[in-house]
């Protein structure tokens, strides 16, 4: 059986450490169980035009309506300009060598359309790949529903929504979509309960790729930065992505300065090197995914609110905190492993500004005890799936999916900008559900009314 597998890699708007090294660490996963599959070159509809290698022709060409947002933008990329072309090249050589196998060509919504690969099933694996995305909905690519997927056999593991709910529209969208998969799995638990709810199947919840393999597999693909980036000594590692969380950078600079440690921050802000005085505050950018792990792995303490750093902190039995980040991805994790504790919160921020320094070390016997049981239970998810599939045709996991749909309120399709938080999703589906209620109590009544007139008529 000829496997496919399609993901998040490099056509992103951001070099994201983590993108890369799940898809490698997926592949790896198999590979070591006999499985042979094929990275599929994917770029999402959403990737547009973008230029990844130089973020700064992309935005002069492709300017912000907003002109704040676009000089922003302007500035940024030009101070990166040529440590972004860096880490480009460390991102493409990490690719290059630890990619197995990866389809000679790049696909696009469009080219997934009209040629068919020539694989037999798609396994599409992690991350934020099941996000509505305001401009280009959702990536039909992602949820292999495109014409070169039709029929074949499919597999979900580990998806992840990211911050947004769907409303009811997007819900029933959302449903036509995952009905044609044969196994369906969600990384977050708030995911896995709701895809189970709304579908009625048991939807098994399993790790995020990177802690299926044991944390020698990546001590063996890192290497220390380049001289110029080598810490002068013990270091606090701060990395944060997406979102801009100054005071948790300012908390680990106090944090740092009253245990005699040096800073080292990857990424892009630049001028957070002079955030908190007397504090040696290095912010490192132009550096590759081997690198990237050496500094978590060597790190005395780890401020991070990236999901996937929080991942390794686990691996690498790192002394850890997380801060705030949009939606419930670091929420999920730190609760599996029982490390809830560890999020700091900035609404806590004033009222009690040591509280990193009063917390007790991780007990990490504990949390290996949880981190086996649960690589167990997520390798029996897809390697069973992967053999059951050996064995037989495709079948959709939802083939009553108009059934459930019939059960739905008539909604008018979202305009393409829509987008609701986690949080409005439970309005939404509050409100779904009583309007169900409610229509059908009042179907129920006029049945009964009609009864009693054809009786009435019958007399």
């Amino acid at each position: 059986m000829k496997i496919g597998l399609i993901s998040i890699s490099m056509h992103t708007r951001v070099l994201n450490f983590a993108s890369p090294i799940h898809t490698v660490a997926f592949q790896h996963f198999l590979e070591k169980h006999g499985i042979e599959t094929t990275i599929i070159d994917y770029q999402p509809r959403y990737y547009g035009k973008f230029d990844i290698r130089h973020p700064l022709f992309f935005y002069i060409e492709n300017p912000y309506k907003n002109k704040e947002r676009q000089l922003t933008a302007l500035k940024e990329w030009k101070d990166l300009f040529y440590l972004q072309e860096k880490r480009h090249d460390r991102f493409k050589a990490f690719e290059k060598k630890y990619y197995t196998k990866k389809t000679p060509k790049c696909y696009t919504h469009k080219t997934l359309n009209q040629e068919d690969t020539g694989f037999d099933c798609y396994i599409c694996a992690t991350d934020v790949i099941w996000k509505r995305n305001k401009v280009t909905g959702f990536e039909k690519g992602f949820f292999l529903a495109l014409n070169a997927m039709k029929g074949k056999k499919k597999i979900a593991y580990s998806p992840s929504r990211g911050a947004t709910g769907y409303t009811i529209a997007q819900e029933k969208e959302f449903l036509k979509l995952i009905s044609d998969f044969d196994f369906l799995s969600a990384r977050e638990k708030s995911f896995q309960e709701y895809i189970s709810r709304i579908t009625g199947a048991e939807i098994p919840l399993v790790l995020d790729p990177v802690l299926l393999n044991d944390v020698s597999y990546y001590r063996e693909m890192m290497f220390p930065p380049e001289p110029v980036h080598m810490p002068e000594k013990k270091y606090l590692l701060i990395y944060i992505v997406m979102e801009r969380p100054t005071e948790l950078v300012r908390e680990a600079c106090e944090f740092a300065l009253k245990n005699d440690l040096q800073v080292i921050e990857l990424g892009q802000y630049l001028d957070h090197a002079d955030l908190v005085e007397g504090v040696r505050h290095s912010v490192v950018y132009d550096i590759g995914i081997e690198e990237w792990l050496w500094y978590l792995d060597h790190a005395e303490y780890i401020f991070t609110n990236s999901f996937h750093a929080c991942c390794f902190s686990i691996l690498m039995h790192k002394q850890f905190f997380a801060g705030d980040r949009s939606g419930d991805k670091i929420d999920s994790v730190l609760e599996l492993f029982q490390l809830s504790w560890r999020r700091l919160l900035s609404a806590e921020r004033d009222s009690d500004r040591d509280r990193a320094m009063q917390m007790e070390d991780i007990d990490y016997d504990a949390v290996e005890a949880i981190l086996q049981e649960q690589r167990m239970r997520s390798a029996d998810y897809i390697l069973g799936a992967i053999h059951t599939l050996e064995q037989r045709e495709h079948q959709p996991i939802l083939p009553n999916v108009n059934d459930i749909l019939a059960e739905y309120p008539d909604t008018p399709p979202d305009p393409p900008e829509t987008v609701i938080s986690l949080d409005e999703q439970e309005t939404f589906e509050k409100t779904k559900i009583e309007k169900i209620k409610y229509e059908s109590r009042i179907l129920t009544k006029l049945r009964r009314m009609a009864g009693k007139a054809k009786r009435k008529l019958r007399r």
